[in-house]
């Protein structure tokens, strides 16, 4: 599996977001120009993160982007799921039994004349394989918010205006 550029980026931008006081929506461009992409290409992760109930953006002239709810709700599998998706990482088309011709398991023993042909893992569960991979991964995201990975100070999370930060 490889991800999308757009992960890491919509990462930072949550990130950002998760800092950014809640009371003051972070400016589209000045989240553009800090992660050195085209506003138009932060337009397209805005929107996959918003359709996942990450993000909003409030119009106007103070207007921008805010998290829709506290960083420690939102989990990195979250974030994954708006921009990967949540479509399995492998399919099968069915070209496993097709080779194998596993559903012809008597006559393929009676051909060669095989009396303890065992099939117990059949190639076609190597697929399982990953699939039990993929389920761990989901699992392993999903243990982390957000929340978890901002900086704190003292003994609570990091809120600040980023405004001040990015235009100096």
């Amino acid at each position: 599996m490889r991800a999308k550029p757009s992960l890491e980026q919509a990462l930072c931008i949550v990130a950002l977001l998760g800092i950014q006081d809640r009371e003051i929506p972070l400016h589209s461009r000045l989240v553009a120009e800090r992660l050195d992409i085209s506003t138009s290409y932060l337009k397209k992760i805005v929107q996959k993160l918003a359709a996942g109930g990450i993000v909003k953006t409030v119009p106007g002239r103070d207007g921008g982007i805010v998290l829709t709810k506290d960083p420690v709700k939102i989990t990195l599998l979250d974030v994954f799921n708006a921009i990967e998706g949540t479509t399995a990482f492998v399919h099968s088309t069915g070209l496993v039994s097709k080779v194998f011709d596993l559903e012809h398991k008597d006559a393929f023993m009676e051909t060669y004349e095989l009396k303890d042909f065992k099939d117990t893992r059949p190639v076609a569960n190597v697929l399982s394989v990953f699939a039990q991979a993929e389920a761990r991964f989901r699992q392993e995201l999903a243990t982390l918010s957000i929340g978890d990975v901002l900086p704190t100070t003292g003994d609570q999370s990091l809120q600040l205006d980023w405004t001040k930060w990015l235009t100096r």
